[in-house]
């Protein structure tokens, strides 16, 4: 896949900043190009930005998937028990905005700009902390979302097994990884059914199950003073609640205090939310899920740049967990 097409995104972003009411004269720099080109605007003359741009890839996300998303956000913000930016309405009061290039036509969102660091829990003495915020932030989502009957009419992807670690895999197909061995393959294909029947016998019950961010990893959370901002919701779909628990150690699985930090994570949940023993013992195999997503993901998008932060032993490591889970002593 080619993600790379910025001169397009950035005259859709040019054309987009035309559909809002704002006064003077903005540019768009790009932060970050990955399923989609993000741009942080900036008025002339000012020193910061004030406002982002997300300029949705073609083709990723339905309008009507977006419109959900917007929905979810609206109604989260709300309720007003999580931090998030306020999505800025254009001159005709939506907060979708539709523009055409000469190659393609863009999905647009235009939020205000949060002044915060994504959270580092690897440098950060304060991590155990966050990722007691963190579950107790998961934990509002779960709540008030399950509180909301219009949520289950909202068409989002559904984050099951196929579209997790299937052979077409919302994120791609891992077994199209060059970089494992014969007998990783192996050990991975035995993982994975194990995590199918493990999913299955859990079942979706609407007490964890549901609606869910699906991407609450320290790059998609902002911190400023003590206060943690969640941003990104463009995977939110339909999942395990305690799937969020596992995105929150994304890419520090091997971290010798991924452990310690997913029960921050869980006690955190736990002061609104209680689980049971059934759910807890389920965190190992959302855990492994999600680090074979992500290896599906590098794998599909090598050529992007965000990819390849990561791509350097992220599958041999991916089998070293495997190992451990097949073994029952991941987390330990």
């Amino acid at each position: 896949m080619n993600f790379q097409r910025l001169d397009d995104y950035r005259r859709a972003a040019a054309a987009a900043v035309l559909c809002y009411p704002l006064k003077g004269v903005w540019t768009a720099k790009l932060a970050h190009l990955s399923e989609n080109a993000t741009f942080f605007l900036t008025e002339e003359g000012k020193g910061k930005p004030d406002k982002v741009m997300r300029v949705a890839r073609a083709g990723y996300h339905s309008r009507k998937e977006l419109e959900a998303e917007v929905s979810w956000i609206m109604h989260l913000k709300s309720k007003g028990t999580v931090k998030l930016a306020s999505l800025v309405p254009n001159s005709r009061g939506e907060r979708l905005t539709q523009v055409k290039t000469e190659e393609q036509t863009y999905l647009c969102m235009i939020f205000q700009y949060l002044d915060g660091a994504p959270l580092n829990p690897k440098e950060d003495p304060d991590a155990l902390d966050d990722f007691r915020q963190i579950g107790r932030i998961a934990a509002c989502l779960h709540r008030d979302t399950g509180e909301w009957e219009e949520s289950r009419r909202l068409i989002r992807p559904c984050w099951d097994y196929e579209s997790m670690v299937g052979v077409h895999g919302l994120f791609g197909n891992w077994r199209q990884c060059l970089q494992l061995e014969p007998e990783d393959h192996r050990l991975l294909e035995r993982v994975c059914c194990r995590i199918r029947e493990d999913l299955e016998d859990y079942g979706c019950s609407r007490e964890h199950y549901g609606l869910i961010h699906a991407d609450l990893r320290a790059s998609n959370l902002l911190k400023k003073g003590k206060d943690i901002w969640v941003i990104d919701f463009d995977d939110c779909g339909f999942g395990w609640h305690l799937y969020d628990a596992a995105a929150s150690i994304s890419f520090v699985e091997e971290d010798p205090r991924a452990g310690q930090w997913i029960r921050a994570w869980l006690d955190g949940y736990q002061t609104l939310i209680p689980l049971k023993e059934e759910d807890m013992r389920r965190i190992p195999t959302f855990v492994m899920a999600r680090r074979i997503q992500l290896l599906a993901w590098i794998t599909s998008h090598k050529d992007s740049d965000p990819a390849g932060l990561f791509y350097e032993g992220f599958a041999q490591g991916t089998a070293r967990l495997a190992g451990r889970y097949e073994k029952g002593c991941l987390l330990l």
